[in-house]
């Protein structure tokens, strides 16, 4: 009689044990690697030694423990809010991009790079700008034609492809640029500092973490407008407020890092099919299955035996992840629910 609920938090546990394993190895992996590559007694020396070496100090401290966090914080806050808008949507394959945000910051960032004189902190507030903007304008669009989540992804896709538009034609007139602008398309995390991470963490965490606290919400707006109206939750307002803090909150992070594609679809998904569709537990297990993600795959670039030296990450995520989705979705896809 009790064996679902002891089954069901079997496998929480086991899935929260072994996530909490591997982020913790490939967390200490990714300090270790490099240019220069630190044995664990180094790494530790460094951070716990003021006197130690102050070349590997300088490498631990100043350039991989920001990057390694910082690639932490996007992947979690792709993975929750890819949890959050396909519930807001109902759609499976919605993520945190189909508001059409990453096409307008992508966009902005390209302005940034081809307008000339402007310093290099103008790229990540363009694209923090334009991907606002264009979430924006999907909003306006989609309550002027009130057809709810559908229109809401239609007007999501036909602004994205708009703003891409634009870009292609940033692109064409970059010229010497445009190198830089596709990498930065695709993400990366080469350029992440302790500034970047503070300003990324003061924007988008309060949106998580409230995200998170609304999880049981989320739960009952699954059932239908009615129930919730019921309860007393106000689906229109919970629906366009989760919406706005998810996308402002990615949007915060990609401003810095570039588009990062695939983490906020898979993550949410790989945690569902795994321990059910609660997300007082999805959101936060999918936050942190994107930074596990995130993280191995920036090793994977960084890594002094890859042969093509620094790829963009985003590449990197959906090679890795892609098989791995398609394995979980054809071993669990009958249990598989929002």
């Amino acid at each position: 009689m009790h064996a679902q609920p002891v089954n069901k938090r079997l496998r929480l546990s086991l899935y929260v044990i072994t996530l909490s394993i591997f982020f913790s190895l490939a967390f200490m992996i990714s300090v270790m690697i490099g240019t220069m590559q630190l044995s664990p007694f180094e790494v530790a020396d460094s951070i716990i030694n003021p006197n130690s070496d102050p070349v590997a100090r300088s490498i631990v401290l100043g350039y991989r423990i920001p990057r390694i966090l910082f690639a932490s914080l996007t992947g979690f806050v792709l993975g929750v809010s890819g949890g959050v808008i396909q519930t807001l949507t109902r759609n499976p394959l919605a993520d945190p991009y189909i508001t059409g945000m990453s096409s307008g910051a992508a966009l902005g960032a390209a302005i940034a790079f081809v307008v000339p004189f402007l310093p290099y902190y103008a790229v990540p507030i363009m694209a923090f700008l334009g991907g606002v903007s264009m979430l924006l304008l999907s909003i306006f669009l989609a309550k002027k034609a009130g057809a709810g989540p559908i229109g809401f992804i239609l007007a999501g896709v036909a602004v994205g492809t708009f703003a891409s538009a634009i870009l292609m034609v940033v692109l064409a007139l970059a010229s010497e640029k445009s190198h830089g602008i596709l990498y930065w398309l695709f993400g990366s995390f080469s350029t992440s500092t302790w500034g970047d991470l503070q300003t990324a963490s003061a924007v988008s965490m309060p949106a998580i973490i409230f995200a998170l606290y609304k999880a049981r919400d989320l739960n009952i707006l699954l059932l239908g407008e009615e129930h919730a109206a019921q309860l007393g939750i106000d689906s229109r307002r919970l629906w366009l407020l989760m919406l706005l803090l998810s996308s402002l909150a990615v949007s915060a992070c990609v401003s810095f890092c570039g588009i990062i594609g695939f983490i906020g679809l898979v993550a949410p998904h790989m945690v569902r099919l795994t321990i059910g569709s609660d997300n007082r537990f999805v959101l936060p297990l999918a936050g942190f299955t994107g930074s596990l993600l995130i993280v191995i795959a920036d090793n994977i670039v960084r890594n002094p035996l890859n042969p093509i030296a620094e790829m963009p990450v985003g590449s990197v995520t959906s090679m890795i992840g892609v098989p791995f989705f398609v394995y979980l979705l054809i071993k669990k896809g009958k249990s598989f629910g929002m």
